[in-house]
């Protein structure tokens, strides 16, 4: 009868260890991260949204964005006042508890057309921050051409696309890039008109070795 107990206790306790240790696995993907897929595509959904609150800001205030997404969340929307342009501040998942923002640009040009008319060009960049270690998170160009953009977002579209094809994996090169690109549309004045006369102004810029002949305007 000893003997018995003896072996029932021996089998709870390895029940026991077994329990624990299939909520341990369970939780791996929760605390490790392990299902890189959902991050990117998370990651990405994050920012489809920061981007689309970017650009109904710009379009309806008429001048550039700094990256301040609380703005964007406790702004109230010019056609709803009710809701405001971001309904919550979100993060990459892979580096959830460092609550790190995204990095985002976003520009404002006036184009004047032959009629004397002023048209709207809103051109916004979303950028994971932790891009460096997942080249993945990135929004490609497909995105971009679904969601009716302006002159402007086109020329940011082909010249971030380009960045990402030349960059491929290398998450460090594709995050200097892009930095250097937003800094570009923020200090050169001209950018937009550069830009609309000559397709490889700016990625001339970034890329010198890889422009070499005479420029290609459109």
């Amino acid at each position: 009868m000893l003997r018995n107990q003896k072996g029932i206790s021996v089998y709870w306790i390895l029940s026991a260890i077994l329990f624990v240790a299939l909520i341990i696995i369970l939780a791996l993907p929760h605390f490790f991260n392990l299902d890189k897929e959902k991050n990117v595509d998370d990651c990405t959904n994050n920012m489809k949204s920061i981007w689309v609150a970017t650009t109904d800001y710009i379009r309806d205030h008429g001048h550039d964005f700094g990256g301040d997404l609380e703005l964007l969340r406790n702004t109230p929307e010019v056609t709803d006042s009710k809701n405001t342009y971001l309904t919550s501040i979100s993060y990459c998942p892979e580096i959830q508890h460092e609550k790190t923002s995204y990095i985002v640009y976003g520009k404002y040009v006036e184009e004047k057309l032959e009629s004397g008319e002023l048209k709207q060009n809103m051109g916004v960049i979303v950028v994971c921050p932790d891009l460096e270690k997942h080249a993945k998170h990135f929004l490609d160009k497909n995105f971009y051409e679904n969601m009716s953009p302006t002159v402007l977002q086109n020329y940011m579209t082909d010249d971030l696309d380009y960045i990402d094809q030349q960059t491929k994996s290398n998450g460090s090169r594709k995050m200097e890039l892009v930095k250097q690109y937003i800094q570009l549309w923020k200090t050169d004045a001209n950018a937009f008109n550069q830009r609309k006369a000559d397709k490889d102004y700016l990625k001339r810029k970034l890329f010198p070795e890889a422009f070499q002949s005479t420029p290609d305007f459109d």
